[in-house]
Parts: C-alpha cells; sequence; structure tokens
C-alpha cells in the first residue's frame, strides 16, 4: 500500500487498494458553483477490496466513536450511514470488490429526512409524465429536451422529479401544469410537496420547477429535496447551467426556511409516505473511471438512478445516463434482476443505452421527448425501443400529459393534451 490515507478523521481502511485521488463530491443546499460551498464532500475509493476487509473497517468505525444511523445489506453490496467526528456515508459492491467512502456532512440523515410514517387519505398511487412542448432546439425560442414527472402519494402529497427548460416554462405551460398538479391531489388550492428530486444539474431538468415555485409560492409547499450534484469545478457546468443549479438552490433556501434535503448516495432506501425510494446509481460510482482529471465524460454521466416503489408498481428515473452509466449498472446486477413497470427512457432517447434497456426489465417506457423530434432525428432509437415493450405500451410526452392511477398493482392511464407554445419572455 503506498498511497495514504486522505479521509481526516476517519480511521484509515486496511486492505485493498486506494484510488491516489480523493474526489470532491460536490455540496447539497450550499453553492459551490465557482467556489467551494463548505459542505463538499470527499469521496475516497478502495479498489481490490474484500467484503471482509470492509466489515473489518466497519467495526473499526464503532470502536472509534462512530455510530451507525442506518444501514442496508442487499444482493449488489452493503451500505451504511454513520455520524461522529465526521459524517460517512460508506458502502462495498460485491461484483466489483470496491468501496466508496463519502465524508459528506451536507443535510439530514436518512431517519431524519424519512421521518415517521404517516396516515393515508387515498387509497391509490398516481404517476404523472406531463406532456411540456417540444420543438427544434433554437434558444430563447424553443426546446428540443426537458422533462418533469409527479407521484401522487396516498398522504395526498407529491414526489416532482426534475423540471423542463426555460423555453417550455410559459405562462400557459406552468399554469396547466399547477392545474395538473392540483388535480392529482384531488383538486387542493394548495398543494405539498413531500420531495423533489433531480436526476442532474442540467437546465432542462430544473427551470421549469423553478418557475413554477416563482410564481406559486403560496400554493406549492416543498418539504423536502434530494439530489446529488457533483462539484462544479469537475465538469464546468454550461453557463445556463450554472446560474440554473444557483438559483434553484437559492429558491428552495429562501421559499422553504425548514426544507429537509438529503443528498443522495448509492444504496440509500426509505419510505415517503407509501412510496419505497431506492437510490441506484450516482454519479460517485463513475469517479475514477476515467482518471484524475477528468472524473466524468459530461454532466449527463452525473445521472442519479432512482427506483419508486408503490402500490405494486414501479418505476425507474434514468435522466441523461448514458452507455458508462449502463456499463455500472449492468456490472453490479450481473447474475441478479433489475426490474420496473415504468421506466423513463434516457436523455430524451437522444442516447442510445441499449445496455440499459437490455438490463432493466419494464412494461411501459416513459419518452421524455416530442413525436416532431423523434421522428424527425430519432428514429432508430424510438424503434430500438420496442424490441423492450409494445408501441401502445411507450408513451411519448409530446403527445399528451399521462397520468397512470395505480391501485394494487391495477394500471388505469388519463390523458390531457399539451398546452404549451414558444417561449414568451416569461422571467425565469
Amino acid at each position: 500500500m503506498t498511497e495514504a490515507w486522505k479521509l481526516d478523521g476517519v480511521p484509515e481502511y486496511e486492505g485493498g487498494e486506494r484510488y491516489p485521488t480523493v474526489f470532491c463530491g460536490g455540496s447539497g443546499l450550499g453553492d459551490d458553483v465557482f467556489a467551494e460551498s463548505g459542505e463538499d464532500a470527499r469521496v475516497q475509493i478502495v479498489y481490490r477490496t474484500s467484503e471482509a476487509e470492509f466489515r473489518a473497517w466497519l467495526a473499526k468505525l464503532a470502536a472509534a466513536g462512530f455510530a451507525g444511523t442506518w444501514s442496508r445489506e442487499s444482493e449488489t453490496g452493503l451500505f451504511a450511514e454513520f455520524t461522529g467526528p465526521v459524517r460517512l456515508y460508506a458502502y462495498y459492491v460485491f461484483n466489483e470488490k470496491t468501496a466508496r467512502i463519502a465524508a459528506d456532512s451536507a443535510g439530514d440523515t436518512v431517519a431524519d429526512f424519512a421521518g415517521s410514517a404517516e396516515p393515508s387519505v387515498r387509497d391509490d398511487t398516481e404517476l404523472m409524465q406531463f406532456g411540456l412542448y417540444y420543438s427544434d432546439m433554437i434558444p430563447g425560442v424553443t426546446c428540443d429536451c426537458g422533462m418533469f414527472y409527479a407521484v401522487r402519494l396516498r398522504n395526498n402529497e407529491l414526489i416532482l422529479v426534475d423540471g423542463g427548460e426555460i423555453e417550455q416554462a410559459t405562462e400557459i405551460a406552468v399554469d396547466e401544469a399547477m392545474a395538473r398538479l392540483r388535480k392529482l391531489c384531488g383538486g387542493a388550492d394548495e398543494i405539498t410537496v413531500a420531495a423533489w428530486f433531480c436526476t442532474h444539474p442540467h437546465d432542462d431538468h430544473m427551470e421549469f420547477f423553478g418557475r413554477l415555485l416563482k410564481k406559486y409560492r403560496g400554493q406549492i409547499r416543498v418539504r423536502r429535496a434530494m439530489f446529488n450534484f457533483p462539484h462544479f469545478a469537475y465538469y464546468g457546468w454550461n453557463d445556463n447551467s450554472a446560474a440554473a443549479v444557483k438559483r434553484l438552490r437559492a429558491r428552495l433556501r429562501e421559499y422553504y426556511p425548514e426544507l429537509k434535503f438529503l443528498k443522495l448516495h448509492t444504496g440509500m432506501t426509505f419510505f415517503l409516505s407509501n412510496a419505497e425510494v431506492e437510490v441506484i446509481l450516482t454519479h460517485e460510482d463513475m469517479l475514477g473511471l476515467h482518471g484524475d482529471k477528468r472524473p466524468y465524460e459530461g454532466t449527463n454521466e452525473t445521472s442519479t438512478v432512482l427506483k419508486l416503489t408503490f402500490d405494486g408498481a414501479s418505476v425507474i428515473f434514468l435522466g441523461d445516463a448514458r452507455v458508462s452509466n449502463g456499463n455500472s449498472l449492468v456490472g453490479r446486477y450481473a447474475g441478479s434482476s433489475l426490474s420496473c413497470t415504468f421506466l423513463q427512457t434516457a436523455h430524451h432517447l437522444i442516447d442510445r443505452v441499449e445496455n440499459i434497456y437490455e438490463l432493466i426489465r419494464t412494461k411501459y417506457m416513459l419518452v421524455p421527448e416530442g413525436r416532431y423530434l423523434i421522428l424527425k432525428n430519432l428514429r432508430d432509437n424510438f424503434w430500438m425501443l420496442h424490441q423492450h415493450a409494445k408501441d401502445e405500451d411507450i408513451f411519448v410526452a409530446g403527445d399528451a400529459t399521462a397520468v397512470f392511477r395505480v391501485r394494487n398493482g391495477e394500471i388505469v392511464p388519463r390523458f390531457y393534451p399539451v398546452r404549451g407554445e414558444p417561449y414568451d419572455g416569461s422571467e425565469r
């Protein structure tokens, strides 16, 4: 062993082969665009280590006064969270024989974030793929990407996922989104968001949500936010995305000072009402794959892959996952299983990612893209989906807003017209 142990205040890991760099894992709600926030995580990776060595290190933590606050063993690995002189999240992946250890003080613990079980006031759950306005990418006019999803839980609260580009956040579209969210919640004047989840820090995955908050701040209560954004310096978000991240973080802090925040790490599981949340992959799994000076192959590779399970059904959100993310999933789940009822297709069908679709068995595919753009540019990728799902089970967001009522595994869809237009100049 030649590399020094580099996590201050953390007992040294014995065994394996340490990656020579300790990576900055990014912050939570703190602003780390162009500077460190003071809450940025540090991630150390140990390759070629064994389960026994990882368990021995966990015992070493306990002897050093670290208290375990959450843990899990699954078919893919061991996962654990600790409080002590340093807040830690650590996990060991069986097939990779690799341990990742994050010293991360951002936000809440898993237990504090999820809270106690809340009573059901509904007997079903609903999943919505919101129909955004898609057209050719003309900056300041129209957008060819973006996605926005909602899950209404049995306690009548919502889990919201991402949010489209600013060109899609016109007055008519934002009003339609609020109308659909109210409808999901039984016509309530005020809606409660159990959690907002963002897959990755691109502006087409948050600007629409930020505009919705700004316009309807008094009618939307956001209780939690959960994501894991890598540090800005590692890949240099474009100017629009950097500004969107700063704006969204600031808006959440200002509008909701009591907001709970969870920095998502691979392997975490917890419940929000009747939905089980499972973190399948984060950007931390990609660290070390491309060398020291290029931790990621672009922002899309930093997408968090999340699975929600509810009422006998499940949905996996891929964000803009790439083939490299799929390779990690394939290696991790080789010899086991990964399946869902609904699968959000990756990166608006722009990337093919056949390895992901071959791995994840699903019934329905949700495509965050417009049919015009599919027929114009993405025909081959679209028809590739038909190898994994029937045509009638593939739902394109640009066609309609689709709402799927789920009750004890039975799924009943309904549809609403897309209401959108080219950008009307609405303020971000």
